[in-house]
């Protein structure tokens, strides 16, 4: 097997170049802006140099060698990604039938390549084995299924990207695509997992988390500094102008979701983006209206549970 790159991109260096800082000096590598999140102030960084990890995607064969057939595929997928993202998106020309299709495709692979979909599957992996190991103690039985679980979780994720990328992509193309474009100065900033799920209906509770087949869950992918992707099962679809305000609001959306950083292409940020709530006094009034109904909910417990004694 022919050796390929064991640096690794979870998000890709030709995505992250849409948000060089235009103010790179000559001769300077092009860099963008870096902030923890959380944090205000920003580091320079080269889009080569960011979000990488070593053999991320490179899976050991039983000879000791290593096949980098993943990392070649999705280099592939982002090529043409950024084709179309460069000769259609960014024109506002309509999509065909096959660009649509690798743009779900593309959509699809940054849902999952990310470090926080790993570690969240190979947390996951980790009490199933701690489980399994419990019951094989218990019962005296050979470690087999431990053992299987163990080497599962060493190729869980990349393989099961690529496996899970076919059935997604489907999904996804039967959704509605809007492209969100900012007719003002503001920008959209973007992250080390840039594809965020929301679904309101969900946002008062806990239990359950926002999936792709709910009727009105929203995805959303910065696609660079002027244009924001946004699926879902709503009419909304084409190209659509936003003002500041929305873009700032969805900005504090993307920081939200961020797993440790998130990307400008410029080294000032906004208050607005570390808000936990957005500035509306509807939004606001429907917090309280919760807020109360928990308070009470829990006053009537409280009040049931001593005169039940």
């Amino acid at each position: 097997m022919a050796k390929g790159p064991s640096k690794q991109h979870y998000v890709p260096r030709s995505y992250l170049a849409g948000w060089v800082d235009s103010r790179t000096p000559a001769g300077q590598e092009p860099y963008v802006w870096v902030f923890k999140k959380g944090e205000k102030k920003g580091r320079r960084k080269a889009p080569s140099n960011i979000f990488t990890e070593t053999d991320l995607y490179t899976v050991e064969v039983e000879s000791g060698g290593k096949n980098y057939a993943i990392e070649e595929a999705l280099s592939k997928l982002e090529s043409r990604f950024a084709m179309i993202l460069r000769e259609k998106i960014t024109k506002h020309l309509p999509l065909g039938d096959e660009e649509r299709a690798f743009l779900c495709a593309f959509v699809s692979a940054m849902l999952q390549r990310t470090l926080r979909h790993r570690d969240n599957l190979e947390s996951f992996i980790d009490q199933l084995i701690e489980n399994a190991e419990i019951l094989e103690r218990e019962h005296k039985l050979s470690s087999t299924e431990s053992d299987r679980l163990k080497r599962f979780r060493r190729d869980g994720h990349k393989v099961g990207m690529m496996r899970n990328l076919p059935d997604i992509t489907r999904l996804l193309y039967k959704m509605s695509i809007a492209f969100l474009c900012s007719e003002s100065a503001a920008k959209f900033v973007t992250s080390d997992d840039p594809c965020s799920l929301f679904n309101p209906d969900l946002q008062w509770q806990r239990m359950l988390g926002p999936g792709l087949a709910q009727q009105n869950v929203q995805l959303t992918l910065p696609l660079s500094p002027d244009i924001l992707l946004c699926m879902s099962w709503s009419p909304l679809r084409g190209y659509i102008w936003w003002t500041k305000v929305q873009v700032e609001e969805a900005n504090r959306m993307t920081i939200g979701h961020c797993y440790q950083y998130f990307v400008s292409h410029k080294p000032k940020t906004k208050r607005h983006w570390f808000r936990r709530y957005p500035l509306d006094a509807v939004f606001i009034f429907k917090i309280l209206r919760h807020r109360a109904r928990e308070s009470w909910h829990q006053v009537r417990t409280w009040y049931r549970s001593r005169h039940d004694r």
